[in-house]
């Protein structure tokens, strides 16, 4: 059974044109959270509700770490919707490579990770209907790259930096 308040919510949803109108709010009684510098990701919708919260305040960067090791072939579709909406505001996406070490690894494997990291244009297109990712437009973004203990390079975090005007 849907709660009242819920259910009069869906209803104006429907109204306003559909749930994808609302879907950059908090639903009726779910706190907006405050924007935070530091983010770790964990693919569900709170955390667009956090990078778009923390996007949309005057901070200059945002910070975006992993619980998880992530290969720079393997971004999560969801982080990479936010990267499409910054190119999609004329920033850009720089991939950041990790500090030379002794035991690296064939530089094929880095290129290769760069040229492949990911492409926007499909997603681009899909986000370009979501308020949310507005505020992702007046951003660059940086995926800076790490060596694991294994000598593979995997995404250390990702940088959101607010651009110059």
């Amino acid at each position: 059974m849907m709660r009242p308040r819920l259910r009069q919510f869906l209803a104006l949803c429907a109204i306003a044109g559909g749930l994808a109108a609302c879907s950059s709010g908090p639903l009726p009684g779910e706190a907006q959270s405050p924007p935070k510098p530091d983010l770790q990701f964990v693919d569900l919708q709170g955390f667009d509700r956090d990078l778009g919260s923390s996007l949309g305040a005057p901070l200059a960067k945002v910070d975006v770490a992993f619980y998880d090791r992530i290969s720079p072939n393997a971004l999560p579709e969801r982080l990479q919707r936010w990267m499409a909406a910054v190119e999609k505001g004329g920033g850009t996406v720089k991939v950041v490579p990790p500090k030379p070490s002794v035991g690296t690894r064939s530089p094929m494997l880095l290129i290769s990770a760069i040229t492949s990291l990911w492409s926007a244009s499909n997603m681009a297109k899909e986000m370009s209907a979501n308020a949310q990712f507005k505020a992702a437009q007046a951003y660059d973004v940086d995926v800076l790259l790490k060596l694991d203990d294994r000598g593979d390079s995997v995404v250390d975090k990702v940088v959101f930096v607010k651009r110059q005007k």
